[in-house]
């Protein structure tokens, strides 16, 4: 607990600090017209928040810099969010296109974020065995080729096109749509391709081999779309070359690393998930040293309720929170909109 002296001065430190990443010294602080104390009395002060573990010197007489224990504390004791205006949000949102696919809202998402914060952006793709298959079609493109249709979340549009041994014919392509429809609609993924797996042997009995072939290959398909081809998307890599504090080519090097290996973030990006609201990750509680002097905004997004996933940024953590909040948190919401219609 801080008493009203040490709190103000430590938000006064906190809001230079952050301002121009300069060390703040007791001089600076005494001068401000809000302090009005002698640069003795706020130099016993910063030496009480220092033992704290609030700031600390980053070489000998330096001013005072934020710890990440100072970080937490002003991130959960000092700082009040306005939500973003009208006129924002009808900007993001209309950025973010409505008729894209599922797969290509969540890159739109990623770079729309990663534009409005610059900053990294992440997004944690929604697990594809939760999507609900929606509609099958089999359209036929010669004697022996079919091309496979199948809707996924009324908007998600995947094709293939399977050669047969045999030729079909267009009567014989509808029954079979028609009987994988009657089943399989409004089922999610791991659903209907379990269904499939169960009675692919009855299937087989009780059906020609064409349509046999035909189920088969949409169980194959139904295999390829299970397949999470990457667990979370990263946009704006390169932005993080914008702030001093981390334009350092050994450092970048194992961000960039640390986003391509996955596991950790996925750990973070999981946490977040479980988590009510937005989160603010400081440094090492971003799960590795590798994040020291950085911090990790996330905030799921849901759908009717269900949360599907995690988008966030990656920055500094000298950031201006007051701004970059809010933009995660709108962005978030307005994608869980876009993905209910």
């Amino acid at each position: 607990m801080l008493n009203d002296r040490s709190q103000l001065l430590f938000k006064n430190l906190m809001g230079l600090y952050l301002n121009d990443g300069k060390p703040v010294g007791s001089t600076t602080l005494a001068k401000l017209p809000d302090i009005g104390l002698s640069s003795a009395t706020v130099r016993n002060v910063m030496a009480d928040l220092e033992k704290m573990g609030l700031i600390h010197a980053p070489h000998t007489s330096a001013g005072r810099v934020p710890t990440e224990v100072g970080y937490r504390f002003f991130i959960d004791s000092m700082l009040t969010y306005q939500p973003l205006s009208r006129q924002k949000e009808a900007s993001i949102r209309h950025e973010l296109a409505v008729g894209l696919n599922q797969d290509a809202l969540m890159e739109s998402a990623s770079k729309i974020l990663s534009g409005i914060t610059g900053m990294t952006s992440l997004v944690l793709m929604p697990k594809k065995e939760q999507e609900i298959l929606r509609h099958i079609d089999f359209i036929s493109l010669s004697a022996n080729r079919v091309l496979v249709v199948l809707v996924f979340n009324d908007q998600d549009v995947q094709n293939r096109i399977i050669e047969l041994e045999q030729p079909i014919s267009s009567d014989e392509l509808q029954k079979t749509a028609n009987f994988l429809n009657e089943q399989c609609l409004g089922k999610n993924l791991a659903e209907a391709k379990q269904f499939l797996m169960n009675r692919m042997d009855s299937i087989r009995s009780t059906t020609n081999s064409f349509m046999s072939s035909i189920v088969q290959a949409t169980d194959h398909v139904l295999e390829e779309q299970l397949v999470q081809k990457m667990p979370f998307l990263v946009s704006g890599k390169t932005n993080l070359l914008n702030y001093q504090e981390l334009a350092n080519s050994e450092k970048l090097k194992a961000l960039f690393n640390a986003f391509n290996q996955h596991s950790e973030m996925l750990n973070l990006l999981d946490k977040s998930m479980q988590a009510q609201g937005v989160q603010v990750f400081v440094g090492q509680e971003c799960g590795s040293e590798i994040y020291s002097g950085c911090s990790i905004i996330t905030k799921p997004y849901e759908v009717d309720g269900e949360v599907m996933g995690v988008l966030g940024v990656v920055g500094p953590s000298r950031m201006d929170y007051q701004k970059v909040v809010p933009k995660v948190d709108m962005t978030a919401k307005i994608l869980g909109s876009l993905l209910k219609k």
